[in-house]
């Protein structure tokens, strides 16, 4: 299999700068003051999606099309995985923010003349709308790279390309620990079935549950960064609820729609983590969290932590309340959004 690791800056949406979203975060000197060509790398163009990859701060910027296929010598490569990472703006840590798959990858940055809706920016990557994933904020959780202390080797440095050939053309040892790793993201890649963001629609209903969770926000900081925080606080104070309380407990929100499973003396429950800033009087859910819940019947248990506090980057005082069974009912269910065709 052919593949690429890339990393780009973090935004939400990558569909071009939007109030909120306005350029990539991180990612390399240049967005810091501008706007790096990757801000479109998943907006959708005719059926096409351009993606740019700035390998590396040494000219030539060329993407070494060898290290993907052991001596080629094209200026383009087809049928690569292209997997996009980037680095979370609170914790730091990298992780998968989407992918292609059956890309086409150029040596050099092809500059188009037609491609208006992307300001005619540089692309160097090239696939089909329908092979590509962005993952929504809440499943940019699974890592890039590994976590042993003591070396670096192994997992991507400051160079934005990281290959499975080393600079030799080798193939790199998957069986080594310090490559596990890769292993794990192409098999998390390659089983995905859970949400995307490929739709306006899909965009929206990301503003609005962002919008929703930084309700009460203290002005410093930004929407998403607010979400980032809330989530992790809330995901962290579950896992330690049900630690406390002998259950075996397992994160599952990479690769499954609910965020853990949970086992005790044979019983096995599903627990969906909300968290928010406000008083928990109400949550907002995204379509298939519904459906979720009313599939699962009475194993599915909704762990809310309301009232949480946000004191710079981090989180503080939220309150617990446990829905055990949670099945949404109509009744209880408020549209907030809709989607108008226009004739």
């Amino acid at each position: 299999m052919k593949v690429i690791f890339a990393r780009v800056g973090y935004m939400k949406f990558y569909h071009g700068p939007k109030p909120g979203d306005e350029k990539p975060v991180g990612g390399g000197s240049y967005n810091v003051e501008k706007t790096g060509y990757e801000a479109y790398n998943f907006l959708n163009i005719s059926g096409k999606v351009y993606g740019y990859l700035h390998p590396h701060t040494k000219e030539p910027t060329e993407i070494n099309l060898g290290r993907i296929e052991q001596g080629y010598s094209g200026d383009k490569i087809e049928q690569v995985l292209v997997i996009w990472f980037a680095t979370n703006p609170i914790d730091k840590g990298q992780i998968v923010v989407g992918w292609y798959k059956n890309a086409t990858i150029f040596r050099s940055p092809q500059n188009p003349t037609s491609l208006l809706h992307r300001e005619n920016y540089s692309y160097n990557i090239k696939a089909r709308a329908i092979d590509c994933v962005l993952l929504p904020i809440s499943k940019r959780r699974f890592p890039v790279g590994h976590d042993i202390r003591g070396t670096k080797e192994g997992k991507p440095g400051q160079a934005n390309a990281f290959y499975l050939l080393d600079a030799r053309g080798n193939k790199k040892d998957l069986g080594n620990t310090k490559y596990a790793w890769i292993r794990n993201v192409i098999e998390f890649v390659i089983n995905y079935s859970g949400p995307t963001i490929s739709s306006l629609e899909d965009e929206i209903q990301e503003g609005i549950i962002t919008t929703g969770i930084s309700i009460g926000g203290q002005g410093f900081q930004s929407d998403l960064e607010t979400r980032l925080i809330v989530e992790s606080y809330a995901m962290k104070t579950c896992k330690e609820y049900y630690a406390k309380k002998g259950y075996d407990v397992k994160d599952v929100s990479t690769t499954h729609p609910y965020d853990f499973l949970i086992k005790k003396k044979g019983m096995e429950q599903t627990v969906e983590v909300k968290g928010t800033q406000t008083e928990g009087n109400a949550i907002i859910l995204t379509r298939n969290e519904v459906e979720l819940s009313r599939s699962q019947e009475k194993d599915m248990i909704l762990f809310l932590v309301h009232s949480i506090v946000i004191n710079r980057k981090s989180a503080r005082d939220g309150v617990v309340r446990i829905i055990d069974p949670w099945q949404v009912h109509d009744d209880n269910l408020t549209p907030i959004s809709y989607k108008y065709k226009i004739q």
